[in-house]
C-alpha cells in the first residue's frame, strides 16, 4: 500500500519488493525536474529501472542538481534536453524506452496569452512525445499526467450527493467561456492524446491528480508551497473554496502502479481527500500557528457543500492515501526548511555525540539539511550502527569513541556548537546501577564538558537532558526503578556546576518520553513501549503519558543552539495523555491490529509541563495523532519481546 510504503521510508525500512520490479527497464520522464516527475524519477531509480529524463536547461542547476543527487542517479539516471513544442525532439530520449511517462505541461495559473502560453504547449507537447513514442515498438506503454482539471469542469452542479469519477469529463469550451484556462489546456491535451493513442495503437493510460501537496525535492518552491509556509500572498476567500487535495508521493506511485500492473487501463482519479481549503489552512494553524495564514474568509459568504471524488478505481492501484495532515505538515517542513537552510548552517562545524541514536539521528539529518558539517561519535563505529547516518549526506564526520578524559577532543576540535546527547538509558532493573546507569552518564557529560573547555571556538553546548531531571526532586527515589532519572539528575547538577566554573555557554533540552519515526535500524526503547501494546498483550497501564516527537526535540536542539538568547533549561513535552487514547489512535489507524481491551490497576495523574518557554524556540508541537501514525507497526518491529510495563509506569 502506497500509504505503508511511505511511513516505512520515514522509518527507515525499506520493502525490497520496491527495489527489484524496474531491473533492466529504461523508461522516460518528461519534465523531470517538476514536481511530480522528480518525486517519479525517485521512486523508478529506487524500483531500479533506468531513467532518461527530460528537462528544459541542461546548464541550470535548479533543474538537474536534486535529480543527480537521488540514490542510484550516478547509475541509472540519463538528463536530456527536449523542447515541448519542436516536434522530434523526444526521439533520441524515447528510443529504447520501455515506457514512457509524458509528465511534462506548462502550468500558469495566472496567464495574459492562455492560447500561447498554457494550450498550444500542452497540446503540441502531448502530441510530440506520443508521435515519438509511435516511431519506436520498443515502448509498450505511456502514461500520461493530465489532472482532474481535465474530468470535473463541465457545467454539472457538483453537490454533496454527487460522486465525480472516471467516467467525467470537463467541456473544452465551458472551461475557455468562463475563462479556466489551465482547465481548459489540460482537457485538450487529455482528448487529443486519446484521440492519438487510439489513432496509432498506443496503449495509454491517464492518471488524474487534484491539488497536489507534499514535501518538494527541487529547489524552488511551487506555488502551494509558498503559500502554506506563508512565503506567497494567500488570497483570504480561497478558504471558502472546495479543493480536491492528493499527496505527491501518492501520484508518483500511482504512475508506476499504472505502469506494473498489466491490466490498468484508461483513466484514474486520484483525490485523496474533497474539503475547503478553510480545512487545510485550519491544520496549517495547529501545526504552526506563527505562519502568516487568513484567519477568516474574506466574505460572508456560505462555502459550497463538499462532493466526493470517486476513489473505487484509483484503489486497483493498490493505492492508500496519505492524510491530509501529514502532506500538509511534510510540506511546510520542507518549505520553511528551504528558507532556513540558506541562513542555518552555512557550512558551520557542530559535533553530535552519541550520533547513531533515536533523538541524535534526527539531530543529523535536520543538521544536514540546514547546511551543517556534522562531527559525530559513536561507541562502535560499525557499518551497521552508521549507515543511515551515511546515507544522509557525505558532509560528516563519524568517529569511534572509548570513553576517557580527552575521548572527545579530536570530535569537538575546530567546531562552534557541541550537541551532547550521548547517554545510557535503562528503564529496566540493574544489577550495578552506578556502573551501568550513573558513572557513563556522569563521567561522559563532565568529558564532553572538559573537552569544549579547551576549544575557544565552540560558542555554545546543548545537553540532552530529560523530563526525569526536573519532575523528580521532591519524590522518593525506589531503588528498582529509578536509576534512569538519578543518572539524568546527577548528569544535569554536573553539567551546570562545570559550565558556571567553566563559563561554558550551556543550553539544556528537558524532553519528555520521545516517540515518532525511526531513521536508526536498531528498535529503540520508547517505541518499543509503544509496540508491546500491538504485541499481543492483554492490558494496557492504565497510566498517564508525558510525550513528544522525536522531530520536534530535534528541532528544538538546533533552535537552542541558533537563537542567541537562547538560554537555560526547556522542558520539552508536548502532551499529557493516557495509554487509552494512545490505543485509539493506533487503533483508528490500524484497524486490524489485536489491541489490549482492559486496563491495568489505576495510577496517578502528573501535573502538566508548561511549553510556554519552548514556544520562545519556535517550537509548534506535532500531533499526537500525527507522531503515532508515523510509527510502522509491521511484523519487523511486532516481533519484539515484552516489555517492562512495571518498569516503566513511575516514570510516565
Amino acid at each position: 500500500m502506497c500509504y505503508n510504503y511511505f511511513r516505512s521510508s520515514l522509518c527507515g525500512l525499506s520493502p525490497t519488493h520496491l527495489q527489484m520490479s524496474g531491473q533492466r527497464k529504461v523508461v522516460c520522464v518528461t519534465g523531470g525536474s517538476g514536481y511530480i516527475a522528480s518525486w517519479l524519477v525517485k521512486l523508478l531509480l529506487h524500483r531500479g529501472y533506468t531513467v532518461k529524463a527530460t528537462v528544459r536547461d541542461l546548464s541550470d542547476p535548479k533543474r538537474t542538481e536534486h535529480l543527480l543527487d537521488l540514490d542510484g542517479a550516478k547509475e541509472r539516471l540519463h538528463l536530456f534536453k527536449a523542447n515541448l513544442v519542436e516536434e522530434g525532439s523526444f526521439d533520441p530520449v524515447v528510443d529504447g524506452c520501455e515506457s514512457v511517462f509524458h509528465v511534462a505541461s506548462p502550468v500558469f495559473l495566472g496567464t495574459n496569452d492562455p492560447h500561447a502560453d498554457l494550450i498550444e504547449p500542452a497540446v503540441k507537447g502531448t502530441e510530440n512525445v506520443l508521435r515519438s513514442c509511435a516511431r519506436f515498438p520498443s515502448v509498450k506503454r505511456v502514461i500520461l499526467t493530465s489532472s482532474m482539471a481535465s474530468v470535473a469542469f463541465n457545467g454539472k452542479p457538483l453537490t454533496p450527493d454527487v460522486v465525480v469519477d472516471e467516467t467525467w469529463f470537463s467541456d473544452f469550451a465551458f472551461c475557455v467561456s468562463n475563462k479556466l484556462w489551465y482547465m481548459a489546456s489540460k482537457t485538450l491535451a487529455e482528448e487529443t492524446a486519446w484521440k492519438f493513442a487510439k489513432e496509432n495503437g498506443i496503449d495509454l493510460v491517464t492518471i488524474n491528480p487534484g491539488l497536489v501537496i507534499g514535501p518538494l525535492l527541487q529547489p524552488t518552491l511551487n506555488y502551494l508551497c509558498r503559500a502554506v509556509s506563508g512565503q506567497h500572498k494567500w488570497r483570504s476567500s480561497r478558504s471558502t473554496k472546495i479543493a480536491k487535495f492528493v499527496d505527491v508521493r501518492d501520484v508518483a506511485y500511482a504512475h508506476i502502479q499504472a505502469l506494473e500492473i498489466p491490466s490498468a487501463s484508461g483513466r484514474y482519479c486520484l483525490v485523496g481527500r474533497v474539503t475547503h481549503f478553510s480545512n487545510a489552512v485550519k491544520i496549517a494553524h495547529e501545526l504552526y500557528p506563527t505562519l502568516p495564514l487568513p484567519e477568516k474568509c474574506a466574505d460572508d459568504k456560505a462555502s459550497p457543500l463538499v462532493y466526493e471524488v470517486s476513489k473505487e478505481k484509483a484503489k486497483t492501484l493498490g493505492l492508500d492515501y496519505i492524510p491530509l495532515e501529514v502532506s500538509v505538515k511534510d510540506t511546510i517542513e520542507i518549505a520553511t526548511g528551504t528558507e532556513r537552510m540558506s541562513r542555518g548552517g552555512d557550512g558551520k562545524v557542530v559535533c553530535v555525540t552519541g550520533g547513531s541514536g533515536y533523538i541524535a539521528s534526527w539531530l543529523v539529518k535536520l543538521l544536514l539539511q540546514r547546511g551543517y558539517t556534522v562531527k559525530t561519535t559513536m561507541i562502535q563505529r560499525k557499518q551497521s550502527t552508521c549507515l543511515h547516518l551515511t546515507e544522509l549526506r557525505k558532509d560528516f564526520i563519524c568517529s569511534r569513541l572509548i570513553y576517557g578524559r580527552r575521548a572527545f577532543d579530536p570530535a569537538v576540535d575546530g567546531c562552534e556548537g557541541v550537541f551532547h546527547t550521548a547517554s545510557p538509558i535503562s528503564l529496566s532493573p540493574t544489577d550495578n546501577p552506578q556502573v551501568d546507569l550513573i558513572d557513563p552518564a556522569l563521567k561522559g557529560t563532565l568529558n564532553v564538558l572538559r573537552s569544549c573547555a579547551k576549544v575557544q571556538s565552540i560558542r555554545r553546548v546543548v545537553l540532552t537532558s530529560s523530563i526525569a531531571a526536573c519532575v523528580y526532586s521532591g519524590k522518593p527515589l525506589d531503588h528498582d526503578v529509578a536509576w534512569y532519572p538519578l543518572a539524568k539528575t546527577l548528569a544535569e547538577q554536573a553539567a551546570w556546576s562545570f559550565a558556571k566554573e567553566n563559563a561554558t555557554d550551556l543550553v539544556v533540552m528537558n524532553p519528555s518520553f520521545v516517540i515518532g519515526p525511526l531513521l536508526q535500524p536498531t528498535l529503540n526503547l520508547t517505541v518499543e513501549m509503544i509496540l508491546n501494546l500491538v504485541n499481543g498483550a492483554e492490558t494496557y497501564p492504565n497510566a498517564y503519558y508525558r510525550c513528544i516527537d522525536v522531530r520536534d526535540v530535534a528541532n528544538a536542539h538546533i533552535q537552542a543552539f541558533e537563537i542567541p538568547s537562547a538560554s537555560g533549561k526547556y522542558a520539552l513535552t508536548a502532551y499529557v495523555t493516557t495509554f487509552s487514547e494512545v490505543l485509539k489512535i493506533i487503533r483508528e489507524n490500524y484497524p486490524t491490529l489485536r489491541l489490549p481491551e482492559k486496563s491495568e490497576e489505576s495510577t496517578y495523574k502528573p501535573g502538566q509541563v508548561s511549553k510556554e518557554k519552548a514556544k520562545t524556540l519556535g517550537i509548534s508541537f506535532t500531533p499526537l495523532d500525527l507522531t503515532l501514525v508515523l510509527i510502522e507497526f509491521d511484523e519487523n518491529l511486532l516481533s519484539i519481546s515484552g516489555f517492562f510495563w512495571l518498569k516503566l509506569k513511575t516514570l510516565l
